[in-house]
């Protein structure tokens, strides 16, 4: 280095300077050069981050309501392998170690229905609990379920709403490395109001439309607190119809996409090849061609959806015959989150 200030101190003065800046700014070009590639990688780095969310009514799992064999239970945990979801939100699962029996060891953490620990609101033998299944990947935040959606009886006006023995809206919020928190239920809401033609003076429709006023209050705070948002379950209800009364009690009155209400299921082409597992009666078969498990989401989850895809895993007829299955057929949603995105 002294070796090379000599020679500079050689050459003319003026030529000397000129040269010494001809450097410097040679060696800031390299650094800047140096800081767009660093900044590049770090882009590179923030891909979208792939979600994928399974929604599975079990129907009495781990109950003696329905009786299931090693062959039945394998089939359900290769179902998970092969759509391989981050999310699973379940209904109809009686306990924790039923739900543990089909999933991939190691592999997610569980979180069953704050209702689990009710003795009020349970069942000795069987019960019907909502909850999820997460990647051990994802960090998660357990906020308290919605209780209120377990109701007796819808009640009329200037009445209390009496608990009953219904399932609770199971909470949880995840953290993605892309884009921003995801507020999730997992729900199961009252059947016997399976589609409009159904008057809603009836007992069952007249509990959903209760549920539905408290789902959209929830709702409304994710909205309000510009908050992503899913729910994911069993409404028992067949949403995708023209002018459905329950998807219009959950959207909000804003024609504004930000603070729109989207039924993400609204498109899937339902196929479900069932046998109904009733005692005692003669095996019964069916093909579902008309949802009632479904998607809600954020407009920012609806958004994602465009770089993804919705849709329900079929059983095969050869399957449904041999082996104890489900009455539901599970829904898939495969999403790509935008760093930085939000509501």
């Amino acid at each position: 280095m002294a070796a090379w200030l000599t020679r500079i101190n050689r050459i003319r003065p003026s030529v000397g300077i000129a040269l010494i800046l001809t450097l410097c700014v040679s060696f800031f070009s390299i650094c800047s050069h140096a800081s767009d590639t660093l900044s590049f990688f770090n882009r590179e780095q923030q891909q979208p981050q792939s979600l994928t969310v399974m929604s599975w009514n079990l129907e009495w799992f781990g109950t003696p309501r329905v009786t299931r064999t090693d062959a039945d239970y394998a089939y359900f945990t290769d179902v998970i392998r092969r759509v391989s979801p981050d999310i699973i939100a379940f209904q109809e699962a009686d306990s924790k170690e039923a739900v543990e029996r089909i999933l991939p060891k190691g592999q997610y953490l569980l979180y069953l229905s704050d209702r689990h620990g009710k003795a009020s609101e349970s069942f000795r033998n069987s019960n019907q609990y909502t909850g999820f299944a997460i990647r051990q990947s994802l960090p998660v935040s357990d906020p308290k379920d919605i209780a209120s959606l377990n109701i007796r009886t819808a009640p009329k006006s200037g009445e209390r709403a009496r608990k009953g023995r219904l399932r609770y809206g199971t909470y949880v919020v995840v953290h993605p490395q892309s884009g921003t928190p995801i507020h999730l239920l997992s729900v199961h809401l009252k059947s016997g109001c399976y589609s409009s033609k159904i008057s809603r003076q009836s007992a069952s429709c007249r509990v959903l439309s209760y549920q539905a006023g408290v789902l959209k209050n929830w709702i409304d705070q994710r909205l309000a607190a510009k908050e992503s948002f899913l729910i994911s379950g069993d409404f028992n209800h067949r949403m995708a119809d023209s002018g459905d009364w329950l998807y219009r009690s959950l959207s909000t009155a804003s024609s504004s996409d930000r603070h729109s209400v989207q039924l993400l299921t609204k498109d899937v082409n339902a196929s479900c090849y069932v046998r109904l597992n009733r005692s005692k009666r003669k095996a019964e078969y069916r093909r579902y061609t008309a949802l009632i498990d479904h998607f809600v989401a954020s407009a920012d989850i609806a958004y994602a959806l465009r770089q993804g895809k919705v849709y329900q895993y079929p059983f095969s007829r050869e399957d449904v015959r041999r082996l104890t299955l489900s009455d539901h057929c599970p829904l898939v949603l495969d999403i790509r989150l935008q760093p930085g995105s939000g509501l």
